[in-house]
């Protein structure tokens, strides 16, 4: 079955944020997207990643031991930890980057948030084909999502924050996990969680 020009365009993108991924960060920011869109975009990737989990845990089961340990929630839950953690982490990102001498907008690093949830909805897919394949390899392959994950998350970061430097960008990351771990554990206390 032959892909269509959208298709393969999609597909070449896709490619390229992982082994180009300070270029397709700059092409990304090069149009300008509109804020509203890009918040649109990012309840539109959070409802997809709900989905992604549901389907992912109804094809692929866990163990009884991992299934007795595992708290249940709710879609809705998910999506509203899902969906605010990503909210803080794009905040905590952008005033990070601004606090290290970053020169980029809250919407910079809105629009490489979503595309970067664009890719792991697809590794996530991927994820699962091989899960269903060869159960075995499944873990490998969540290994590498999140290695792939924060190699593009770091070159996003120093793009959307115009530093030219990756350690800095590092550093970016690293300081604003702190703050959304921070976050998520007031999240989490407002919509009654305990750990």
């Amino acid at each position: 079955m032959a892909m269509t020009p959208e298709g393969e365009v999609l597909a070449r993108l896709l490619r390229d944020t992982v082994t180009q991924p300070a270029q397709v960060a700059r092409l990304i920011l090069g149009r300008k997207l509109p804020t509203d869109a890009l918040w649109t975009g990012l309840v539109l990737v959070t409802v997809l990643s709900v989905l992604m989990v549901a389907i992912m845990g109804a094809l692929v089961p866990s163990s009884p031991e991992a299934m007795a340990a595992t708290v249940r929630i709710t879609p809705f839950t998910y999506a509203v930890i899902l969906g605010g953690s990503l909210v803080i982490t794009i905040f905590a990102l952008h005033f990070t980057g601004q606090m290290l001498g970053g020169q980029g907008a809250l919407a910079d690093t809105l629009a490489l948030m979503v595309w970067l949830q664009v890719l792991l909805l697809v590794l996530q897919v991927a994820q699962l084909i091989v899960s269903l394949i060869l159960p075995g390899l499944g873990s490998l392959v969540a290994i590498a999502t999140l290695a792939v994950a924060l190699w593009v998350l770091v070159n996003f970061i120093n793009e959307a924050q115009r530093f030219g430097s990756l350690p800095r960008a590092a550093l970016t990351l690293i300081l604003a996990l702190l703050g959304v771990g921070l976050g998520l554990s007031v999240l989490l206390g407002i919509i009654g969680a305990s750990v």
